[in-house]
């Protein structure tokens, strides 16, 4: 086993009230507010305060069985209103609405300068892609004097077609999509039609190309041709989907490698791309292909790249340089490789992974009950000039952390509580077959190496 110890996964909080029964998922809220979204075995989810780790909302009444996930819409209305998709074993998608107040906007600078002095109740405001200032939703608190009617989550459509249990529901990055897989071995693909608020939903697509459950989904963001869906499966697969431009969804690659089901998925974040990006010309820029992590009952974690596709016979090549960009099609079918297999910490299936978006740290969680933390580090050039080797290595196990229970989805998630050292600092958070949600601290140990790596990007 790789090791390289420098990080301490250390108990931060329990969120209460727990659940009595097993909890499947906590989702973070993805629009930067301080809520997370919990899935729970009673019906219902239980949404969570990330400032106190206390019960904020619950969505309940509107399951028959066993809330196996759950899912944020990205993008939140102006018009403040909340919405979450949930799946459960009943086979039925829920999507659900909660309006939160919005609090007079304020100055973004003065809210950066009194950053040290702020206290629970203040706003907090984001910083949009055009530099301006838009305001968070103002979180009640739980024991606030005010109508309760006005803070209950509203169970606004039930959406039906599975056969069976629904295992797992995800948005697009845009939030034109939300897709859901099932025990009957398909995935839907939905898109919310009409305007805000009319709750009108149409099937895009059913793909069934899948030969047993299917485990999960996750989105790929468009990198300019579109959003990409990856799905993995009892079958030990993983397979690749895209819509074209008329509309049909058909899958574009197969990954086979897993010995055991594939349980979870996920993209690899821009700040992990840009820890080994090769420098490019604005000539030869082109944007890059992210990789995918997954891991599997077979108890092990594997990166998958793109690899160039073969040209079709008697077609133009979309890697012939002599045919403007324009004009070259991509190739129908992707192909992937994989191109690494980290070094192996757990003894149980693994149930979830997750790569963290400011660190680019990895974190897995299993049967076992472990957390285990890696990072990708250089490892050096086999040739003067030559692409920069890389390897991963285990920085933390934190073995028990859930007693003799199942760990079954780890997340990391931004700390928003008082005892944060830094305005971004991260966390973990895991979710357990004892029903209760935990969270995490990641400290360095004393000594720490800290190295800056290719662009300026900080590897420690």
């Amino acid at each position: 086993m790789t090791t390289a110890d420098t990080v301490r996964i250390l108990p931060l909080a329990e969120f209460k009230p727990f659940s009595s029964s097993r909890a499947w998922v906590s989702i973070p809220n993805p629009n930067g507010l301080p809520l997370i979204a919990t899935a729970t075995s009673d019906k219902t989810v239980r949404v969570y305060s990330l400032k106190n780790f206390m019960l904020h909302s619950t969505l309940e009444g509107g399951h028959s069985r066993s809330v196996r996930s759950v899912a944020w819409k990205p993008t939140v209305k102006h018009n403040g209103v909340l919405c979450i998709a949930t799946g459960s074993f009943d086979a039925t998608m829920g999507i659900w609405r909660r309006r939160e107040d919005i609090a007079e906007e304020i100055d973004a600078q003065k809210e950066t300068h009194n950053e040290g002095t702020k206290n629970e109740d203040e706003v907090e405001v984001e910083i949009t892609s055009a530099g301006q200032s838009r305001p968070h939703r103002q979180l009640h608190d739980e024991d606030a004097d005010e109508d309760e009617d006005s803070e209950d989550w509203e169970f606004a459509i039930v959406l039906e077609g599975h056969d069976s249990e629904i295992k797992n529901v995800a948005y697009s990055p845009s939030g034109q999509w939300l897709a859901s897989c099932s025990r009957d071995k398909s995935i839907w693909v939905w898109e919310e039609i009409g305007d805000e608020g009319d709750d009108e939903f149409e099937t895009i697509a059913v793909l069934q190309e899948h030969t047993a459950d299917v485990k999960c989904v996750c989105w790929r963001k468009d990198d300019g041709n579109g959003e990409i869906l990856a799905s993995g499966s009892y079958d030990d697969t993983i397979r690749f989907w895209k819509g074209d431009d008329e509309g049909e969804w058909s899958s574009i690659a197969t990954l086979e490698g897993h010995e055991g089901t594939v349980w979870s998925l996920d993209w690899e974040p821009e700040v992990s791309q840009k820890m080994f990006a090769p420098e490019q010309s604005l000539e030869d820029y082109s944007p890059q292909i992210p990789r995918l992590i997954s891991c599997s009952a077979d108890m092990t974690v594997r990166v998958w790249t793109r690899v160039p596709t073969p040209p079709p016979p008697n077609k133009p090549s979309y890697f012939n340089t002599g045919i403007p960009s324009t004009m070259r099609p991509p190739p129908a079918e992707e192909t992937w490789k994989c191109t690494a297999i980290l070094p192996r910490a757990h003894d149980l299936p693994i149930y979830a992974v997750n790569w963290s978006k400011k660190s680019g740290r990895v974190a897995s969680a299993a049967g076992d009950g472990k957390i285990v933390i890696y990072k990708e580090r250089a490892k050096g050039r086999t040739t003067v000039g030559g692409e920069i080797e890389r390897e991963w290595v285990i920085l933390a196990v934190l073995e028990g952390a859930h007693g003799p229970y199942e760990i079954n989805h780890v997340a990391w998630c931004t700390r928003y509580d008082k005892g944060k050292k830094e305005d971004d600092e991260e966390m973990v958070i895991t979710t357990g077959d004892d029903g209760v949600v935990r969270a995490w601290a990641i400290e360095p140990l004393a000594g720490e190496e800290v190295v800056t790596g290719m662009n300026g990007i900080s590897i420690s």
